[in-house]
Parts: C-alpha cells; structure tokens; sequence
C-alpha cells in the first residue's frame, strides 16, 4: 500500500470582484461571490494518488475546530482514500486566498501553529508500504518519525534540512530548495550529494526550466512545454504523485515516471485552482508507428495520416540499415536510414522520426511510452510490439500498394 504522511491543511478560496479601493487603506475591496474548499499538503498529494484509483492512507493531524472538521468531510468523499487523521494539533493550518476577477491573487492569509504531537505513535506501516513524506515544516516530519521508516521504500517532498531525509530512495527539492541546501547547481556536486546522504535518486524541479533526474551514474533533464500558466498552487503535489503512481503502480522507471509527472504537471498549472489529477491529464496524446519505410507508398501516407488523427504527437520510429538487412535481406534498404529519416521529417503529419537498431523498438518504446501504438493491417494486436505498454490501433492494408511490390516491379 502507498502511505501519505505529513502536515495537512487546509486551501480556502474566498472568488469576488475588486473594482474599488478601500477609503480605509491603499488596499482593494473585494466583494465575495462564493467559497471554495480543497485539502491542501500532504491532502492534495494523496487527492491525486487517490483520484488515480490508488488505494492510499493518508496520515497526519489536524485540529479540533471548523477547519478540520471541513478537512475530514472532504476526505470521505475519497472512496480509495482511507484516513488516519489525528485530531491532537492546536489548530489546523489553514491558507485562504483572495481572488480577484481574473483570477487575480490579492492577498493570503495563512493561519497555523507548529504541531507538537506524535504522529508515529499510531503510525502502522509495513516494510513492503511505500512512503510518501509531504513535509511543509509544521512539525508532523521528524527525526523520530523518518527513524521508525528506515525499512521502507520513501519518497520525500522537502522543507527541513536535508540531513533529516538521509537514505530516502527518492528526495524531490525544488530548485530554490536546492540552492539553499547545496548552493550552485550542476550534475556533478548533485552527484555528489546524493552519495552524501545515500539518495538512490535525487528529483529537482525548476518550475519552466522542467526537471532534473539524477542517480549514481546518470543524469536527465525533462522539460514539458505549458500552453499558459493560470495557477501553480499544488503542481509540485501533482508531480510528486504521477511520478509514485507510475513508479510504484505501472512498473515505470524513475526517468520514465519523472516524465508523465513533468506532462501531468505541465497539464495541472495550466487549470485555476487546486485540481487534483486526472486520468485525462496523463494521456500525452503521443501516437507511434514504426516500420522501414524504405519507399515511401500511398499506404505509408495513408497509415500516418491516421495515426496523426489519434493524438497530439505522432512519433515515427524505424530500423537502421543495419537491421533493416537482417530482416529483408542484403538487398534492402533501397535508401538509407538517414535518407528515409529526412523524408519522413518532411511530411506534415509526423512530428518525430527516432531511429533503432534492434530488430524491435521494444527498447524504446519502454522509454517513449507512447499513449497509442498503430499498426498495419498485417498485424493483430497480439502480434504487435508493445502491445503490453499501450492501446493498439490496427490500420487496414491499403491493397495495391507495398515497397516489396514496386521494388519488383521495378525489376521487370
């Protein structure tokens, strides 16, 4: 079971208009239009794993006053959430923002006090549990409580020192967070780091600038483009839970699930509010196809055509001539890879062309992870390379047309 533990609170949004200034103060009126309510923290983080069908448990404190009790009535509306709030804080943490036409952020007001109890008391967890720590320094993540998790697998979200999260699978500072734990960065001294304070992974994000990937012996950087940002309050919740679903639930690796966390994201800023993730917001729309694609036809244009109609990106993958040989013969390819890459580059309908040299794109599709996989009609879904990773569309022969075909007529 994935288990979400850290300082919950509470998001109030007081919507209005502010056309005016108080003859009070240099400041704006606003005149409230309606409220809004979600949980915010280590709440939102598991919102959104939850909102992903995942069975979670969420646990921290909250007080015994309006603000909590709002907290636990939102929580039940989780079905795959199961909550084990405890009621011993003094009051519950409670931001309220208010917002003008527009969208427009006036003012928030923050309403907390540092948590004193224990949560670990109650805390039952098992070794194979995955750990989700979401820690804004209220005081639920301590040293006593990082001790009592040395078995399990942890995945961290920082605000304390960075001593405090020493062995943690996955540490995910932000790039602020960085600079103040570390200074400069670069992929060397974050390296460094890691080893330091024996991270398996260190995940720093960057706002615009995406997202850094780091272990022992490599390095990635991912960057997803954002149509506009209307509102960054929870995207780093966001990422942080695409990025445990996909790792812990779908099999994916790190880089790959740092990925769909940088697209789900990418995705979330780009919504008013706090919203949690949806199954809508991971679908990239990526569409691929692979072939040798050795003389272009009327089929080859047909079938990308239709696979562009799919999705947002069609990436085109083909064999190298190296591979190309292997499976048709010496006699092929009629044209080399970097001959076929530049012609299929020049067709509006493909976004992508990558090249492999393996008898398969097994490999890279692992890595792509492509939302759609399309195939000719000379295929079934069982006999069609990755089936397992993505839906599979099959795309009808176009009869009369096929490289094999006009190689040989050209020889008569």
């Amino acid at each position: 079971m994935i288990k979400v533990i850290g300082d919950i609170m509470l998001d109030r949004w007081i919507l209005g208009t502010a056309d005016r200034m108080s003859p009070e103060a240099p400041v704006p009126v606003l005149k409230e239009s309606y409220q809004t309510f979600s949980v915010g923290g280590a709440g939102n983080l598991a919102f959104n794993l939850a909102n992903l069908s995942v069975h979670v448990g969420l646990h921290g404190a909250v007080g015994s006053d309006k603000e909590g009790y709002k907290i636990i009535e939102l929580l039940k509306d989780c079905k795959t959430l199961t909550s084990n709030v405890s009621f011993d804080n003094s009051i519950t943490t409670t931001k309220t923002r208010l917002v003008g036409q527009g969208g427009q952020h006036i003012l928030r007001w923050d309403r907390e006090e540092l948590y004193t109890g224990n949560v670990e008391q109650s805390l039952v967890v098992d070794n194979d549990d995955v750990v989700v720590i979401s820690d804004y320094n209220k005081g639920v993540i301590t040293q006593e409580l990082m001790s009592s998790l040395q078995q399990n697998k942890i995945f961290v979200d920082p605000k304390q020192s960075p001593d405090l999260y020493k062995d943690c699978f996955l540490v995910k500072p932000n790039m602020k967070e960085y600079i103040e734990w570390f200074g400069h960065f670069n992929y060397d001294t974050a390296r460094k780091k890691l080893k330091e304070y024996g991270w398996t992974w260190l995940v720093v994000t960057d706002g615009a600038e995406g997202v850094h990937v780091i272990n022992q012996k490599e390095n990635w950087h991912i960057k997803e483009d954002v149509r506009e940002v209307a509102d960054v309050t929870g995207a780093g919740d966001t990422f942080l839970a695409v990025l445990v679903y996909g790792y812990a639930t779908k099999n994916m690796s790190i880089p790959e699930s740092c990925q769909l966390a940088c697209y789900a994201s990418a995705r979330n800023v780009e919504k008013r509010g706090v919203h949690p993730v949806t199954f809508d917001d991971l679908n990239r729309g990526v569409v691929w196809t692979n072939g040798v694609f050795d003389i272009l036809h009327p089929g080859h244009l047909e079938l990308l055509k239709y696979a562009k109609n799919l999705g947002k990106k069609l990436i085109v993958g083909i064999n190298d001539d190296e591979s190309v040989r292997r499976l048709k013969g010496n006699g092929r390819p009629v044209n080399n890879f970097a001959t076929r890459k530049q012609q299929l580059e020049m067709l509006p309908w493909v976004d992508e062309v990558v090249v492999f040299g393996e008898d398969t794109p097994q490999q890279i599709l692992e890595i792509i992870r492509p939302d759609i996989i399309v195939k000719g009609g000379d295929y079934t879904t069982e006999t069609t390379v990755g089936n397992e990773l993505a839906e599979v569309k099959i795309f009808p022969i176009v009869k009369g047309h096929s490289t094999t075909e006009i190689i040989g007529r050209i020889k008569e």
